[in-house]
């Protein structure tokens, strides 16, 4: 017989010979149906299966680096675990909606002068709230009340018809605990993108530092060689005390920036090792990168890129989204608190378990329930807030695509800075070739001293200097563009 007849003939005060144990049996199985919409979109956080770090090469490319710094960066393996923390908060809040059997026993003895008593009772409580608020029980117990035992098994379903109905409210913490998931997987990206960001411009500052101590080192050998002809000359009265310790001189100045270099570029090296989580006495050497590959495009073109791809823009629009869902939720909590509670069951008093357990009797009941404040203003002030809140992300909506249009425009200019100083570098360096060519004729045909040579030298070191300069930071502006655009690493 269907349980909804059943319940038909016991508010008809009818009888029936349907088994109890196939009622309950009804009950439990839709009581433990999956809630449909709290398994789809499930997305999965692979983090228990993570790839082993892998050895680290003596001698790593750029592309090696960044793969290494993704890999086994501490700030990013601290980011995924925050993830992961925040699967097992969707994982709660979804609880709620499990099965729940709870047992409970009581008892109760009392004796005095002209009465006494005594209560022992035992069951459990299989209960499940649904999505739209209601929540179903089933209640098997049993009593023994002064030799007499009360057996009974009631089924009650409890209905809030205005506050607490829907899903848009019951499933208030799920969708939170989902919203700071996948906060939680946008922040991981952005470390990737960070971290990622700072290998390049770390890497190619260690390649820079390299260059820059081997010209000068150069520098150094030909003031040492300068530095003895001047000293030979001397003693045979061809030149001046003057030449050897002009030459002397900018030999200290060399070294002295060899020096510098060097130390430079071995704190950039102890920075990639903490990059990659490596053992700072770890022995590693970098392989100078080949120019990066970049497309040009125009100005519009890359602003437009930078709003689709930015991992901000999406996470302030979700914030929105997330917002207006909250705000949904703060004006259904306005309404009153009234409940429908139904309820149906069969029970038996006897002075034996058996004659018990026949459960011949029956009962329902069916109640309307309210307690709540009339102005409910707490609930109103907290709704219009939360459409204040709205009002305030959409603005920071607009200031977060402002901010990333001023940084496309600034980097966009920043190559445009670049390729100048890039095309007046070469021009200086080929005048000071030029410079020195002559002062070497001049100072080979008696007609100098070494004062114009060694000027002529220190200009185009300079210039050597200043030219590896702007085009390693014109390379790592390639990168820096790529990550303004979103478009430095995929978003897998």
């Amino acid at each position: 017989m269907p349980f909804k007849s059943i319940i038909v003939q016991y508010l008809r005060g009818g009888k029936f010979n349907t088994p109890l144990i196939f009622i309950i049996l009804w009950v439990l199985l839709v009581l433990l149906l999956p809630v449909g919409s709290l398994q789809a979109g499930e997305k999965e956080i692979s983090l228990k299966n993570r790839e082993a770090p892998k050895s680290t090469p003596t001698t790593l490319t750029l592309e090696q680096s960044v793969d290494l710094a993704l890999l086994n960066n501490r700030n990013i393996t601290g980011s995924k675990f925050r993830a992961e923390s925040q699967q097992y908060s969707v994982t709660a809040a979804k609880s709620d909606f499990d099965v729940k059997i709870v047992p409970g026993v009581n008892t109760n003895f009392s004796d005095g002068n002209f009465m006494g008593s005594k209560n022992i009772g035992a069951g459990f409580a299989i209960k499940k709230k649904l999505e739209t608020g209601a929540t179903v029980s089933l209640n098997p117990t049993v009593n023994v009340t002064d030799q007499q035992y009360w057996n009974e098994v009631s089924l009650t379903i409890e209905q809030p018809l205005f506050k607490g109905f829907g899903q848009d409210v019951n499933l208030d913490n799920v969708r939170s605990a989902e919203f700071s998931k996948e906060t939680a997987f946008r922040n991981i990206y952005q470390t990737k993108v960070n971290i990622s960001l700072e290998m390049i411009t770390t890497f190619y500052n260690v390649v820079k530092q390299i260059e820059i101590n081997n010209l000068y080192d150069i520098m150094a050998t030909r003031l040492k060689g300068h530095a003895a002809v001047a000293m030979a000359k001397g003693k045979v009265g061809l030149a001046t005390p003057m030449e050897t310790y002009r030459a002397e001189i900018q030999l200290k100045e060399a070294e002295d920036s060899a020096t510098q270099a060097s130390e430079a570029h071995l704190d950039a090296l102890d920075r990639i090792k903490v990059i990659l989580s490596l053992p700072l006495k770890t022995e590693i050497s970098l392989v100078t990168p080949a120019p990066p590959d970049y497309m040009p495009m125009e100005l519009s073109t890359a602003i437009d890129t930078a709003l689709k791809n930015r991992i901000e823009i999406e996470q302030a629009r979700a914030e929105i989204q997330e917002a207006e869902r909250k705000s949904l939720v703060m004006k259904q909590n306005t309404l009153p608190g009234v409940n429908l509670v139904m309820g149906f069951g069969q029970f038996a008093l006897a002075d034996t378990f058996g004659q018990a357990s026949t459960l011949s009797q029956n009962r329902w009941n069916v109640a309307l329930q309210g307690s709540t404040d009339l102005q409910r203003t707490a609930e109103k002030a907290a709704y219009q807030q939360s459409l204040l809140n709205v009002k305030m992300l959409r603005l920071d909506l607009e200031n977060r695509m402002e901010e990333i249009d001023k940084q496309v425009r600034k980097q966009w200019n920043a190559f445009k800075e670049d390729e100048k100083r890039i095309r007046i570098r070469k021009e200086q360096m080929q005048q000071a070739k030029e410079k020195l060519a002559l002062a070497e004729v001049k100072y080979a045909h008696g007609m100098a001293d070494n004062f114009d040579v060694i000027e002529a030298e220190t200009e185009l070191q300079r210039a050597k200097v200043m030219l590896l300069t702007a085009e390693m930071d014109y390379a790592v502006g390639t990168y820096n563009m790529k990550a303004i655009l979103g478009t430095l690493i995929p978003k897998n």
